[in-house]
C-alpha cells in the first residue's frame, strides 16, 4: 500500500506527498513520490500507480520503464549541451518540461501522444506552474494559442527529438514525431509563422519619446529608453546586436566620412551563433553613436531583457496596444525603403544575410523620409 504525507508549507497551506513503494528480494526495486496542493488528487494519483504495479508483470513493466529517459530528462539533457540557445527557443523547451508528456518515458512515445500535445497547446492547456506556492487562482485557465505559436513549441521539441539521441544513448521516436507533424499541418494545429506588420505612428512614437526623456531626466542612471529608440529606428539592429556594439568597432565614430561598424554575432538562418558583419553607418545612426556617453566598452551597455521590459511596460500606461520592440527595427528598414534605397544599398547599412528577407518591403512607396522634421531628432544635433 502507498501512503500519503501531509505537511504544512511556511505560508500556512498543506501540502500532501504521496509514495509508492514495492519491495523484492528485500530491496527497494520502485519508490515513487509526488506532491500535491490536494489530498484527493495525491489519492487519485497513487491508486493509478497501483493499479499499474498490481497488473501481471506489473512491477517488472515499471521498473523496466523508470530505467529509461523521460520526454523532460532528454530534453534537459539537450539545454545543458547547447553552449548558446535563443530565448524563445528556451523558454519553450522549459515550459514542455512542465507538461504530463514529459515523464513518459521517450522511447515509448507515439504519434498520437505528440499530436494529444500539439493540440492541448491549441486549446490552451497550461505547463505546471513552477512554484505552485505562488500561481495564481486563474493560473490553469485556458489560454488558446495560435497555430504559429504551437508550430514554434512543436519545431523546438523536433529539434530535441531528432538530434538528442546520441547525448541520452537512446533510440528516440523520430519517425512518430514527424508522423505526428504531419496531421498537425493537416489539421490545422500548427502553422507558418506570420510576418508582422505593425509600425509605430509619429504620435506613439512622439509619447515614448517624451515619456521615457522625462523619465530620463529624473533618473539619470536609468537606461537611457529615449536614445535606444533612436539607434533601433537609425541603426536598425536588433535588440541583443545593439547591446553587444563596442566602441572599438566603429571605425571611426568621429570621421567626416561615414564609418563603418562591425556587428558581432548578427543572426544568420543557417549559422549558429550568428556572423561578425561589418556595415555602413548612416548619418543618422553615426549621430546617435556619437551622442552616446562613452562609460564602458560597449556603446548600449544594457541588458536586452531591461529594454523589452521598460519598452512593454511603458507601452502599457500610454495605452499604445500590440507593438514590440522589435518592430522598430521594422519602421527603421522601411524608411530606408521609403528613401528610395535598392536592397543592396540597404543591405549595406542592415546587414541582412539572407535577402529573400527583405522582399517583404519591395511593396513599400518611395514616400521620402517621414522622420525629416522629427523634432526629436535634436537630440542627436540634426
Amino acid at each position: 500500500m502507498g501512503q500519503i504525507i501531509t505537511r504544512v508549507r511556511k505560508d500556512g497551506s498543506p501540502s500532501y506527498t504521496a509514495q509508492v513503494r514495492r519491495k523484492k528480494g528485500g530491496k527497494t526495486v520502485y519508490n515513487a513520490t509526488q506532491t500535491f496542493d490536494r489530498k484527493s488528487d495525491a489519492k487519485a494519483w497513487m491508486k493509478r500507480k497501483e493499479r499499474e504495479l498490481n497488473k501481471p508483470d506489473g512491477l517488472e513493466t515499471v521498473v523496466a520503464k523508470t530505467k529509461e529517459k523521460t520526454l523532460g530528462q532528454v530534453i534537459q539533457a539537450y539545454i545543458d549541451s547547447q553552449a548558446q540557445i535563443g530565448k524563445s527557443k528556451l523558454q519553450n523547451l522549459k515550459a514542455t518540461c512542465r507538461f504530463p508528456i514529459a515523464e513518459e518515458p521517450v522511447t515509448q512515445l507515439t504519434a498520437s501522444d505528440f499530436l494529444n500535445f500539439a493540440r492541448d497547446l491549441l486549446k490552451g492547456e497550461q505547463p505546471a506552474p513552477i512554484d505552485p506556492t505562488t500561481a495564481p487562482d486563474d493560473y490553469y485557465e485556458l489560454a488558446p494559442r495560435l497555430p504559429q505559436t504551437v508550430g514554434g513549441y512543436m519545431s523546438h521539441l523536433g529539434v530535441v527529438i531528432q538530434h538528442a539521441g546520441p547525448l541520452v544513448g537512446q533510440k528516440l521516436p523520430i519517425a512518430e514525431f514527424l508522423e505526428a507533424m504531419s496531421s498537425c499541418r493537416h489539421l490545422g494545429i500548427v502553422g507558418p509563422s506570420g510576418k508582422r506588420k505593425r509600425r509605430p505612428t509619429l504620435e506613439e512614437l512622439n509619447k515614448l519619446m517624451d515619456y521615457f526623456f522625462k523619465f530620463s531626466e529624473a533618473d539619470p542612471r536609468a537606461v537611457p529608453m529615449h536614445m535606444v529608440i533612436l539607434a533601433a529606428i537609425f541603426l536598425t539592429y536588433r535588440q541583443a546586436e545593439h547591446t553587444r556594439l563596442l566602441w572599438s568597432d566603429v571605425e571611426d565614430a568621429f570621421a567626416d566620412h561615414d564609418p563603418t561598424l562591425l556587428i558581432r554575432g548578427m543572426k544568420h538562418p543557417r549559422i549558429k551563433g550568428g556572423l561578425d558583419v561589418t556595415v555602413q553607418v548612416r548619418i543618422e545612426g553615426l549621430a546617435v553613436i556619437r551622442a552616446m556617453p562613452e562609460v564602458s566598452d560597449r556603446i548600449f551597455p544594457y541588458h536586452p531583457d531591461t529594454i523589452s521590459r521598460r519598452f512593454t511596460e511603458a507601452c502599457k500606461l500610454l495605452g499604445i496596444e500590440d507593438l514590440h520592440f522589435h518592430d522598430l527595427r521594422h519602421e527603421g528598414i522601411s524608411r530606408l525603403f521609403e528613401m528610395g534605397l535598392s536592397i543592396p544599398d540597404v543591405v549595406s547599412v542592415t546587414g541582412h544575410q539572407h535577402w529573400p528577407t527583405l522582399q517583404r518591403y519591395t511593396h513599400v512607396k518611395k514616400v521620402g523620409d517621414k522622420f525629416a522634421r522629427w523634432p526629436w531628432l535634436s537630440l542627436i544635433g540634426l
